[in-house]
Protein backbone atom coordinates (compact mmCIF):
# COMPACT_ATOMS: atom_id res chain seq x y z
CA UNK A 1 0.00 0.00 0.00
CA UNK A 2 1.46 3.36 -0.97
CA UNK A 3 1.83 6.26 1.35
CA UNK A 4 -0.27 7.85 -0.80
CA UNK A 5 -2.66 6.20 -0.64
CA UNK A 6 -2.75 6.21 3.11
CA UNK A 7 -2.45 10.04 2.92
CA UNK A 8 -5.70 10.05 0.61
CA UNK A 9 -7.80 7.60 3.68
CA UNK A 10 -6.37 9.62 6.77
CA UNK A 11 -7.25 12.79 4.49
CA UNK A 12 -11.02 11.52 3.54
CA UNK A 13 -11.06 10.07 7.52
CA UNK A 14 -10.59 13.47 9.03
CA UNK A 15 -12.73 15.48 6.50
CA UNK A 16 -15.45 13.12 7.62
CA UNK A 17 -14.85 13.63 10.80
CA UNK A 18 -15.15 17.37 10.98
CA UNK A 19 -18.76 17.18 9.03
CA UNK A 20 -19.85 14.70 11.58
CA UNK A 21 -18.64 17.65 13.75
CA UNK A 22 -20.13 20.33 12.59
CA UNK A 23 -23.41 18.34 12.11
CA UNK A 24 -22.92 17.43 15.96
CA UNK A 25 -22.29 21.17 16.86
CA UNK A 26 -25.01 22.27 14.37
CA UNK A 27 -27.79 20.32 16.52
CA UNK A 28 -27.13 22.60 19.31
CA UNK A 29 -26.37 26.48 18.01
CA UNK A 30 -26.27 28.56 14.96
CA UNK A 31 -23.37 28.34 12.51
CA UNK A 32 -21.93 31.97 12.84
CA UNK A 33 -21.20 31.05 16.73
CA UNK A 34 -19.54 27.73 16.02
CA UNK A 35 -15.44 28.33 15.92
CA UNK A 36 -13.15 25.94 14.11
CA UNK A 37 -11.43 25.86 17.90
CA UNK A 38 -14.49 24.65 18.75
CA UNK A 39 -14.74 21.86 16.07
CA UNK A 40 -11.81 20.72 16.33
CA UNK A 41 -11.68 20.16 20.42
CA UNK A 42 -15.05 18.35 19.70
CA UNK A 43 -13.32 15.69 17.21
CA UNK A 44 -9.76 15.89 18.81
CA UNK A 45 -7.68 17.69 15.84
CA UNK A 46 -5.24 20.48 15.82
CA UNK A 47 -6.91 23.29 14.22
CA UNK A 48 -3.65 23.66 11.80
CA UNK A 49 -5.45 19.89 10.44
CA UNK A 50 -8.63 22.17 9.87
CA UNK A 51 -7.36 24.89 7.88
CA UNK A 52 -5.05 22.79 5.99
CA UNK A 53 -8.69 21.44 4.16
CA UNK A 54 -10.83 24.10 4.51
CA UNK A 55 -10.15 27.77 5.00
CA UNK A 56 -13.49 28.58 8.09
CA UNK A 57 -16.34 26.91 9.05
CA UNK A 58 -18.36 28.12 6.37
CA UNK A 59 -16.09 26.58 4.09
CA UNK A 60 -16.83 23.59 5.58
CA UNK A 61 -20.10 23.54 5.43
CA UNK A 62 -20.39 24.69 1.94
CA UNK A 63 -18.37 22.25 0.33
CA UNK A 64 -20.76 19.40 2.71
CA UNK A 65 -23.62 20.83 1.17
CA UNK A 66 -21.61 20.67 -2.34
CA UNK A 67 -20.80 16.84 -1.87
CA UNK A 68 -24.39 16.06 -0.66
CA UNK A 69 -26.32 17.65 -3.62
CA UNK A 70 -23.30 15.92 -5.98
CA UNK A 71 -23.86 12.15 -4.55
CA UNK A 72 -28.07 13.06 -4.62
CA UNK A 73 -27.36 14.17 -7.95
CA UNK A 74 -25.96 11.09 -8.98
CA UNK A 75 -28.87 8.94 -7.05
CA UNK A 76 -30.96 10.81 -9.58
CA UNK A 77 -29.55 10.71 -12.69
CA UNK A 78 -28.98 6.71 -12.11
CA UNK A 79 -32.40 5.83 -10.55
CA UNK A 80 -34.80 8.29 -11.12
CA UNK A 81 -36.38 5.99 -14.15
CA UNK A 82 -36.79 3.44 -11.40
CA UNK A 83 -40.17 2.65 -10.17
CA UNK A 84 -41.63 5.22 -7.33
CA UNK A 85 -40.60 2.68 -4.74
CA UNK A 86 -37.00 1.72 -5.85
CA UNK A 87 -36.00 4.86 -6.58
CA UNK A 88 -37.11 6.16 -2.99
CA UNK A 89 -35.56 2.83 -1.54
CA UNK A 90 -32.31 4.16 -2.88
CA UNK A 91 -32.79 7.47 -2.18
CA UNK A 92 -33.54 6.46 1.68
CA UNK A 93 -30.81 4.59 1.99
CA UNK A 94 -28.50 7.08 1.19
CA UNK A 95 -30.15 8.98 3.94
CA UNK A 96 -30.25 6.35 6.60
CA UNK A 97 -26.57 5.73 5.79
CA UNK A 98 -25.70 9.43 6.42
CA UNK A 99 -28.23 10.54 9.47
CA UNK A 100 -26.03 12.85 10.89
CA UNK A 101 -24.78 15.14 7.90
CA UNK A 102 -27.70 14.73 6.74
CA UNK A 103 -29.61 15.96 9.53
CA UNK A 104 -27.46 18.80 9.50
CA UNK A 105 -29.41 20.02 6.42
CA UNK A 106 -32.65 19.78 7.61
CA UNK A 107 -31.62 21.39 11.07
CA UNK A 108 -32.85 25.05 11.93
CA UNK A 109 -29.34 26.39 12.19
CA UNK A 110 -28.01 27.07 8.65
CA UNK A 111 -28.74 28.33 5.94
CA UNK A 112 -31.80 27.71 3.36
CA UNK A 113 -29.44 26.98 0.19
CA UNK A 114 -29.96 23.52 0.38
CA UNK A 115 -33.48 23.04 -0.20
CA UNK A 116 -33.16 25.60 -2.98
CA UNK A 117 -30.59 23.71 -4.42
CA UNK A 118 -31.94 20.49 -4.01
CA UNK A 119 -35.53 21.44 -5.02
CA UNK A 120 -33.96 22.37 -8.46
CA UNK A 121 -32.29 19.20 -8.99
CA UNK A 122 -35.31 17.57 -7.59
CA UNK A 123 -37.61 19.53 -9.86
CA UNK A 124 -35.51 19.23 -13.56
CA UNK A 125 -35.16 15.56 -13.04
CA UNK A 126 -38.94 15.19 -11.74
CA UNK A 127 -39.57 17.35 -15.19
CA UNK A 128 -37.55 14.76 -17.42
CA UNK A 129 -39.17 11.82 -15.81
CA UNK A 130 -42.60 13.12 -16.34
CA UNK A 131 -42.18 14.19 -19.72
CA UNK A 132 -40.74 11.00 -20.60
CA UNK A 133 -43.33 8.23 -18.58
CA UNK A 134 -46.38 10.05 -19.51
CA UNK A 135 -45.24 11.46 -22.89
CA UNK A 136 -45.66 15.54 -21.75
CA UNK A 137 -44.13 17.61 -24.66
CA UNK A 138 -43.64 21.01 -23.33
CA UNK A 139 -42.56 22.38 -19.53
CA UNK A 140 -45.61 24.70 -19.14
CA UNK A 141 -45.18 27.02 -16.04
CA UNK A 142 -48.18 25.47 -14.80
CA UNK A 143 -46.09 22.01 -15.19
CA UNK A 144 -43.32 24.14 -13.29
CA UNK A 145 -45.69 25.42 -10.22
CA UNK A 146 -47.31 21.37 -9.97
CA UNK A 147 -43.37 20.49 -9.63
CA UNK A 148 -43.10 22.94 -6.96
CA UNK A 149 -45.40 22.03 -4.92
CA UNK A 150 -45.21 18.04 -5.40
CA UNK A 151 -41.60 18.56 -4.37
CA UNK A 152 -42.21 20.92 -1.45
CA UNK A 153 -44.14 18.09 0.15
CA UNK A 154 -41.56 15.33 -0.43
CA UNK A 155 -38.74 17.36 1.07
CA UNK A 156 -41.36 18.45 3.88
CA UNK A 157 -41.87 14.74 4.75
CA UNK A 158 -38.09 13.90 4.49
CA UNK A 159 -37.62 17.54 6.97
CA UNK A 160 -40.12 15.96 9.35
CA UNK A 161 -38.10 12.68 9.17
CA UNK A 162 -34.84 14.17 10.39
CA UNK A 163 -36.41 16.40 12.80
CA UNK A 164 -38.40 13.07 14.77
CA UNK A 165 -35.06 11.50 14.94
CA UNK A 166 -35.54 9.46 11.59
CA UNK A 167 -37.58 7.33 13.93
CA UNK A 168 -40.54 6.74 11.54
CA UNK A 169 -39.54 3.44 9.73
CA UNK A 170 -37.93 4.06 6.12
CA UNK A 171 -39.59 0.78 4.54
CA UNK A 172 -43.12 2.85 5.93
CA UNK A 173 -41.56 6.11 4.77
CA UNK A 174 -40.77 4.49 1.12
CA UNK A 175 -44.12 3.20 0.75
CA UNK A 176 -45.73 6.64 1.52
CA UNK A 177 -43.56 8.38 -0.68
CA UNK A 178 -44.43 6.27 -3.56
CA UNK A 179 -47.90 6.07 -3.02
CA UNK A 180 -47.91 10.02 -3.63
CA UNK A 181 -45.70 9.81 -6.23
CA UNK A 182 -48.03 7.11 -8.20
CA UNK A 183 -51.11 9.38 -7.64
CA UNK A 184 -49.67 12.73 -8.26
CA UNK A 185 -48.19 11.25 -11.36
CA UNK A 186 -51.44 9.63 -12.43
CA UNK A 187 -52.98 13.33 -11.91
CA UNK A 188 -50.32 15.35 -14.20
CA UNK A 189 -50.68 12.12 -16.71
CA UNK A 190 -54.61 13.43 -16.77
CA UNK A 191 -53.91 16.96 -16.64
CA UNK A 192 -50.84 17.24 -18.91
CA UNK A 193 -50.50 13.93 -21.32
Amino acid sequence: MSIEVKEDRRVRKTKRALRLGLAELLLEKSIQNITVRELSDRIEINRSTFYANFTDIYDLYNKTEDMIIQEISEIFLENYASSPQDFFAILFKYINDNKQICRMFFGRNVSPTFFSRLTALFKEACLVCWSDTYGITATSEELEYYAHFYLSGCLAVVDKWAKDDFQYPVEQLVIVLADMEVNFGNFIKSKFA
